[in-house]
């Protein structure tokens, strides 16, 4: 009984969706603000003379993220450390091992480090979002009334334009450890998602370990990536003491720690390992699925463009008017689209994925 590949996601959706919502708020704010007065002559004016009160409007919203976020990530790590505590208990009596396999498990203080490390992480956030709420109002000013010099456009239809812009990209500037670019939403799910089952491994990890078990076997987590493929089915040792073939010919091919430097449990990665007992678990074969990863990807992409029309309906409501009906009818349409792609492929609907509301 292998730790699943999609709980971590399910403990981290409280606080991605606070995230979420937090984004889409903000930018409706913006928009808000930006469509009061947008048809008088003195609109960029009192926009920039305006500014300090969609300041205030952001640092509110900044503010009750800060909030909910300590909250949700503490309860998150905790759910997952007994989580990964439970699985390897099941996993002790399935294999007849039950003595001891429901003890009282001592503390590493390494889930009080997991949260201060995805604080560390989330708590920055705060000001780059404020930093880029505002980049994103000035410009919009300054573009729109430039398009308007031009008689291009209305600063109606300009401002919608940028926001729109805006919203498929969602707010960025996020980068990982692997340099690669986030929209804030995203980042905070992958920063929480990532710390959630590090957390669940280090449940299963005490638990074992106080038993004396050193061996696991990595789980064969259905569509896969090519990353962590290399590794699935087989045998890592926790601590690096156990080496070479085992008795039931079976060989550990590294540490937990240099399968990890090898890219295994990246951010986002949907594998975990069970316990190894030799000549007692059942060998993992055939577990390659590039085709199953494939639909994974099409799906994430159909999730997050509808988050994308989500956050430019959200926008396109302030201003109103003939567009922003167009906005919904292609949310709808996309919806409907995904939706029998889904029954097609025989997909699961995990709607927490493209919900901007935190529930």
């Amino acid at each position: 009984m292998a730790i699943r590949p999609d709980d971590a996601a399910v403990l981290a959706k409280a606080v991605s969706e606070l995230f979420n919502e937090a984004e889409t708020v903000l930018l409706q704010r913006i928009a808000r603000a930006l469509a009061r007065g947008v048809d008088k002559p003195d609109w960029a004016e009192q926009k920039l003379l305006n500014i300090q009160a969609l300041q205030r409007e952001v640092t509110a919203v900044l503010a009750d993220l800060s909030n909910g976020v300590p909250g949700a990530v503490e309860r998150a790590m905790g759910l997952a450390y007994n989580r990964g505590i439970a699985t390897a208990g099941a996993e002790l009596t399935a294999a007849g091992l039950g003595l001891g396999a429901f003890s009282e498990v001592q503390p590493t203080g390494a889930i009080a480090a997991l949260v201060s490390e995805t604080m560390q992480r989330l708590t920055p956030m705060s000001f780059q979002i404020r930093r880029a709420a505002m980049d994103v109002y000035q410009q919009t000013v300054t573009q729109a009334t430039a398009q308007t010099a031009l008689g291009t456009m209305t600063r109606r239809e300009a401002s919608r334009m940028v926001l729109t812009r805006l919203a498929q990209a969602g707010v960025t500037g996020f980068k990982d450890t692997a340099g690669r670019n986030w929209n804030m939403a995203s980042y905070a799910e992958m920063a929480v998602r990532s710390s959630t089952s590090n957390a669940m491994l280090q449940g299963h990890t005490d638990r074992i370990t106080e038993l004396g078990i050193d061996t696991v076997i990595v789980n064969d987590a259905p569509e896969e990536c090519k990353i962590c493929r290399p590794f699935e089915g087989k045998v890592l040792s926790l601590s690096g003491r156990t080496t070479g073939r085992l008795k039931d010919g079976k060989t550990v091919v590294a540490s937990l720690a240099e399968a990890k430097g090898k890219g295994l449990y990246h951010n986002n990665c949907r594998h975990s390992h069970s316990i190894y007992l030799p000549g007692i678990t059942k060998p993992i074969k055939g577990t390659a699925d590039p085709a199953g990863d494939a639909l994974r990807q099409q799906q994430r992409a159909y999730e997050r463009r509808i988050r994308e029309l989500k956050r430019a309906d959200a926008i396109a409501q302030e201003f109103g008017g003939p567009a922003a009906s167009q906005v919904r009818a292609k949310l709808r349409a996309k919806q409907a689209e995904f939706r029998d792609w889904r029954e097609a492929n025989d997909r699961k609907n995990l709607s927490y994925r493209t919900s901007l509301v935190a529930r």
